[in-house]
């Protein structure tokens, strides 16, 4: 099973902007020595949490540094961009990179209503319909005559002989059928925290029609995952993570904290009882690798997954390297 990087640039306290640009490049350095298939960025904007904001600059600048690993975008928030303008951006980057580049293609805003207004520069969104826009996208990647207006150019540079691979990206399991039926990865994001029924993957399977970007279905699912040595490390590694990714579902913002700090925090009974929920549903899997690794193998049978992605902003680099050096090792990557 092949694996990944899902990162939203998680920032420290006191950390500054730059500091963790500077982390994320060497950490993705030491990723792709781990036998990683690929690294996605985020798109959040205006969030005082995370520092992944232009998931394109950062694949721009990841791809120079490194020689095999993908590169993409998980996702480019398409609603508030226009079709030519992400396609430009997108052909260029497989001309930088050719056959490392990924564009997950995401129907989300990404954002607050603030800042969907700013980009859109105070206009309503033109796009009522997010696949048309997706269907918009991709003939213009493949080189194909796009519908409407927008056939009366091409998307530049001209030349690419290579095609960036396209990934619909979901989280409750309605996308699956429009990704089937334009042939494209199916990327699930199991760790938003909402159950979909395993047929919602079988049913991607079994409608799949291939295209120019994919022959066979691929099915990708995107768990937060925390591994350490043993079971007790790692719950207090992830206490933080669950603390502020909790406190998302309840209206508080709270930052990536050093576990040591939090370790006497005492979760409410609301709080317990989304735990609770978010370890049996396995939207979030915390253990040592034997632990981890079972429920891994038995979520690829159930889901027939043919890649994960790993969300894991431990606080300290060496314990979330680590993690992802035992995660190598449990799917015989490493």
């Amino acid at each position: 099973m092949d694996i990944g990087v899902h990162d939203l640039i998680a920032l420290k306290p006191g950390e500054s902007t730059v500091e963790a640009y500077q982390r994320t490049t060497e950490f993705v350095q030491e990723i792709e020595k781990l036998n990683y298939n690929r690294y996605w960025f985020a798109e959040h904007h205006n969030s005082p949490n995370y520092a992944s904001v232009s998931p394109e600059l950062m694949v721009s600048y990841m791809a120079a540094i490194t020689e095999k690993m993908r590169l993409g975008t998980g996702g480019t928030m398409i609603m508030h961009y226009s079709p030519l303008k992400i396609a430009e951006d997108f052909r260029t980057l497989e001309g930088l990179a050719p056959g490392r580049v990924d564009i997950g293609l995401g129907r989300a805003p990404g954002s607050g209503q603030h800042e969907i207004v700013a980009l859109a520069q105070g206009r309503p969104n033109a796009f009522d319909d997010q696949y048309n826009k997706i269907e918009i996208i991709l003939d213009y990647l493949k080189d194909a005559p796009a519908e409407g207006f927008y056939g009366r150019t091409k998307a530049a540079p001209h030349d690419i002989e290579t095609l960036p691979e396209p990934w619909m990206l979901g989280s409750s399991g309605q996308s699956a059928l429009k990704a089937a039926e334009m042939g494209l990865g199916y990327s699930f994001a199991k760790f938003f925290g909402i159950e979909t029924d395993p047929e919602v993957f079988e049913l991607y399977r079994h409608h799949f029609e291939a295209s120019e970007f994919f022959k066979d279905p691929k099915v990708m699912v995107s768990y937060m995952m925390v591994i350490a040595d043993s079971k007790e490390e790692a719950e207090y590694l992830a206490k933080p993570i669950l603390m502020q990714q909790i406190g998302l579902r309840l209206g508080k913002m709270r930052p990536n904290n050093d576990p040591e700090t939090v370790k006497d925090y005492e979760f409410s009974l609301q709080e317990e009882a989304l735990i609770k929920h978010y370890k049996e549903k396995r939207f979030v899997l915390i253990g040592d690798k034997e632990e981890v690794g079972k429920v891994l193998e038995d979520e690829q049978k159930t889901l027939t997954i043919d890649e994960v992605l790993a969300y894991t902003p431990i606080h300290s680099d060496e314990k979330r390297l680590a993690s992802y050096k035992y995660l190598a090792e449990i799917t015989g990557n490493l």
